[in-house]
């Protein structure tokens, strides 16, 4: 049932970058063989209500993108039992824009002002040549900084958080590829 789950969230959560990146490859890669995607490298800081995503696509495959989204922890169980709610207006706090996700071997930071709160900031990468995309584990960040509990450690709680993100990234070829209101 996990493997199920991870296989559906993860393939929602980079539909949408699918679909932007294949209509930009060109024609001579649609045929390319599949290739394995690594997840990229995020990194996270917060000052005063402002969250900086540090997103680094450690892919060289050319046609690969990364994007990240950030949403309130509380809502991991409920964006994993249901992928599509990433699509819901309002659902998501922040989400990269599907015109300045990272190509491969880039880097690039983003800032969002958020709410008070604590925010769960996962970072995914996409191709149209690979089959799975590659997300990272979920990070945990307080708004402001060290406000409400300070670091979260999840421990191997970590483990098993997010688990169908790889089925709910690629579900999203299906979906919206609109950022989040």
């Amino acid at each position: 049932m996990q493997l199920r789950n991870r296989k559906v969230f993860s393939r929602t959560v980079g539909g949408a970058a699918i679909v932007a990146a294949s209509a930009l490859a060109v024609p001579a890669l649609a045929s390319a063989e599949p290739v394995e995607l690594t997840g990229p490298t995020v990194t996270t800081n917060v000052e005063a209500n402002t969250l900086n995503v540090t997103l680094k696509n450690t892919n060289s495959e050319p046609t690969s993108t990364c994007g990240a989204f950030a949403l309130e922890s509380s809502k991991l169980a409920e964006l994993e039992a249901d992928p599509g709610k990433i699509d819901d207006p309002g659902f998501l706090s922040w989400r990269t824009d599907i015109a300045q996700r990272v190509g491969p071997g880039d880097e690039d930071t983003f800032s969002a002002e958020l709410t008070d709160g604590l925010y769960a900031v996962v970072g995914e990468c996409v191709s149209p040549n690979s089959e799975e995309p590659a997300v990272s584990r979920p990070q945990i960040v307080s708004v402001p900084d060290g406000g409400l509990l300070g670091s979260v450690d999840l421990g191997s709680l970590e483990d098993g958080m997010l688990d169908g993100i790889a089925e709910f990234v690629q579900g999203l070829l299906s979906g919206s590829a609109m950022p989040a209101a």
